[in-house]
């Protein structure tokens, strides 16, 4: 059984993804347990789903703002405070699995023909617990990866850590990446990659990974900025293979097309290439839920362009 299990399509054409007996285990360790002994008695609701649904969205409307909250700060709800490290762990459980099986269907099943090349410098723009670094490493196979994990939250950065450490069983066994590097600041991007060995250009992709992370509601960062930097970082690079991908769930895409409009038609570049889709394409993907005991569908948009 692969690391990330799809069970087929369903009736309606939903991909349906489940996890292995190792990622179920990871889940177990790094965000069930601790979820249980911090949050017991949101736990125990989550587990009777169908009898608190109403309490549970309440949840995810009021303390993580639907995935937008700060979580640098702690919010309250029914007279409880819920602190960051709270918070980070609740969005695991709303979240996590929703980002991991939407990223390994677009990386796996989707976009393969992408990520062949053999040394892969892989950028993660808002990282999150390192949801879409884990699927990835699922879709990518053994290939010489970097990682860098790029997020605002200190508390998310430490999950995404505790998580690389815990590796693909959950046990700190080996880790997910072996060459593991986290920033808060997308601006120092530029500096950095000029640090490290990326490998040779005819056989090294650098990839920017934008999963959710970009919709107008959650996007906390000045996107003339971001675009900034990520010029710097292809003008910089010509010689290597580039690509960005995004998803997202359905519309507000504006700041991905700024994104994409301005790299592709950046004049200072010399002649490149891009191959691009016209607009964002979407996919059905159905997941199992960690802890609410039901299966959810959902469409997401995604998007990509690369310089070959």
């Amino acid at each position: 059984m692969q690391y990330i299990h799809c069970t087929g399509a369903d009736n309606l054409g939903y991909n349906c993804y489940e996890p292995s007996d190792s990622l179920h285990s990871l889940f177990e360790n790094t965000v069930i347990t601790p979820f249980r002994e911090l949050l017991p008695e949101e736990a125990v609701r989550f587990e009777d789903y169908n009898s608190n649904s109403d309490y549970i969205n309440g949840l995810r409307i009021n303390v993580l703002n639907r995935g937008s909250t700060d979580f640098n700060a702690s919010s309250s709800w029914r007279g409880k405070v819920y602190t960051q490290e709270h918070k980070v762990l609740l969005n695991c459980v709303f979240y996590m699995p929703m980002h991991l099986y939407s990223s390994y269907h677009l990386y796996n099943r989707v976009c393969r023909h992408i990520i062949e090349s053999e040394n892969i410098v892989f950028i993660d723009f808002g990282c999150g617990p390192l949801t879409s670094g884990i699927a990835f490493w699922a879709a990518a196979g053994q290939r010489n990866i970097t990682y860098i994990g790029v997020d605002i939250s200190e508390h998310m950065l430490s999950k995404a850590a505790e998580i690389n450490t815990a590796g693909p069983f959950g046990n700190s066994e080996a880790p997910f990446y072996e060459n593991f590097h986290q920033e808060r600041n997308f601006n120092n991007l530029p500096t950095y990659l000029n640090s490290i060995e990326k490998g040779n250009p005819e056989d090294t992709l650098i990839l920017f990974n934008f999963s959710y992370v970009l919709a107008s509601m959650t996007f906390r960062g000045n996107i003339n900025a971001l675009i900034n930097a990520l010029l710097n970082i292809v003008q910089a690079n010509l010689d290597y293979k580039i690509a960005m991908m995004y998803q997202n769930i359905s519309g507000g895409h504006g700041n991905w097309k700024k994104v994409k409009n301005r790299i592709i038609n950046y004049p200072y570049f010399p002649v490149i290439n891009f191959t691009a889709q016209n607009d964002t394409e979407t996919m059905l993907v159905k997941y199992d839920r960690l802890m609410q005991g039901t299966w959810h569908p959902y469409e997401v948009s995604y998007d990509c362009f690369y310089n070959w």
